[in-house]
């Protein structure tokens, strides 16, 4: 018998039918239930706030591991929302209006009754509307996630700017011509001098 360990494609399908009874006895059995009437998956929780919960299924001889959300999974199971809209929509939390704007640990929260579906841009009209809202950082430079030089390497090709040309700068920095010209006309690495 050989397991497969991913969780699927993003956006695979989740279907109460591959959900063995004793996946949903276990869950129920780790659950903990606040005065506050939250209920508390115990385990470890993710850097983001929420919990993950896991399953095995047997599909055509071979046994699948399957990960999903704890609050999502509790929503699943519940059988107050229609299988297919868990599947398509968020899963929100209507409990967070009873906790400090910086606490997130509603995130953990798992009764049914405080959740509800919406799409992405419910999801964040809510955030919004409860005040939950934070600004990403801005990363600048190097820093940047999607940043092809270091910033050593950019101050060179703006140094650069008239006396190379950018699709020759583009060959020695091993990057598209569109990245330097991105610098030159400073969209990219415009917090350095010029």
């Amino acid at each position: 018998m050989s397991e497969i360990k991913k969780s699927g494609p993003p956006g695979e399908p989740h279907y109460v039918k591959n959900i063995p009874d004793f996946y949903i006895q276990k869950f129920h059995d780790r659950c903990e239930h606040l005065d506050n009437g939250c209920i508390y998956l115990k385990g470890n929780v993710q850097n983001n706030g929420y919990k993950n919960w896991w399953y095995r299924y047997e599909e055509n001889g071979e046994t699948r591991l399957r990960y999903i959300s704890a609050h999502r999974f509790a929503a699943f199971i519940s059988g107050k929302f229609k299988e297919s809209d868990v599947n398509e929509l968020c899963v929100l939390h209507d409990c967070d209006q009873h906790y400090e704007k910086n606490d997130i640990t509603y995130r953990q929260c798992v009764n049914p009754d405080h959740l509800f579906l919406g799409t992405v841009k419910d999801n964040i009209h809510d955030c919004i509307k409860k005040g939950r809202y934070v600004k990403p950082p801005s990363y600048k430079g190097a820093d940047n996630y999607n940043a092809k030089l270091t910033e050593k390497q950019a101050i060179w090709a703006i140094e650069q700017h008239h006396k190379i040309t950018q699709k020759k700068l583009a060959e020695i920095l091993n990057v598209n011509t569109s990245t330097i010209e991105m610098i030159h006309r400073g969209i990219t690495w415009k917090h350095l001098p010029r």
